[in-house]
């Protein structure tokens, strides 16, 4: 793996002669894996770019993948379904998450901006999403960052993964291209503009209970099993 400050957030790659795919789930096609990176906020109270419940998380993971069939992810950012991205929740544990201790060491070598280091991990990308990857909320809408392109299938798990306030610190302590620290550096929460929001039918939510996602009620629908190949 390599970690880098890419000047606004912490993005890894990996070096794989075969890189990872992920299938099923109601995606269509399959999705090849192309970086994972981080959203956190100043404190533990926000960080999330979505929210389930009501709730916003102290951070998010998100796992980008492109459609195998169109080659590459600059042909694919073009394409309305170009992009597979697997959200992940992340909150605040009383001890640090192995998976992430790695990652979260290495960020002291590479506090300024544009700096990378290679960081040995010899575990699947599984360790980094929850245990239970059949419960999720699924909507077609866009990057968060610019120029915010509407090409993403968006997959948010129900379930959260964990970290600690100290490994959280060393993201925090990151810093832009202007020294000022790297905080907050989400997208809020956007009106949903008439997308619905479909629920896993393995999750725990019914029509009487749905949960929300965002802005929007979610809604129950007949979904596969995501089956992660990595």
């Amino acid at each position: 793996m390599r970690i880098k400050n890419n000047g606004h957030s912490a993005q890894v790659e990996i070096d794989a002669s075969v890189a990872p795919r992920v299938t099923g789930g109601g995606l269509k096609g399959e999705y090849i894996f192309a970086q994972f990176h981080f959203h956190w906020g100043s404190d533990s109270s926000l960080g999330s770019e979505h929210t389930i419940d009501g709730v916003r998380y102290p951070m998010e993971l998100h796992m980008v993948h492109y459609k195998g069939s169109y080659g590459t992810l600059g042909e694919a950012v073009k394409r309305r379904d170009g992009l597979a991205v697997l959200g992940v929740m992340i909150e605040v544990s009383s001890n640090d998450n192995p998976a992430l201790a790695p990652l979260a060491t290495a960020l002291l070598n590479i506090t300024d901006a544009e700096n990378f280091a290679d960081v040995s991990f010899k575990h699947p990308l599984k360790a980094f999403l929850p245990r239970n990857v059949e419960r999720f909320y699924r909507y077609e809408g866009s990057l968060t960052t610019p120029t915010c392109n509407e090409v993403v299938t968006w997959t948010v798990f129900d379930e959260a993964i964990a970290i600690s306030e100290r490994q959280l610190n060393n993201f925090r302590a990151l810093k832009d291209p202007h020294g000022g620290m790297i905080v907050n550096n989400f997208r809020p929460p956007q009106p949903l503009n008439n997308r619905k929001v479909y629920v896993s039918a393995d999750s725990s939510a019914d029509s009487s209970t749905v949960k929300r996602v965002g802005l929007s009620l979610s809604i129950v629908t007949s979904m596969a099993v995501l089956m992660m190949n990595m």
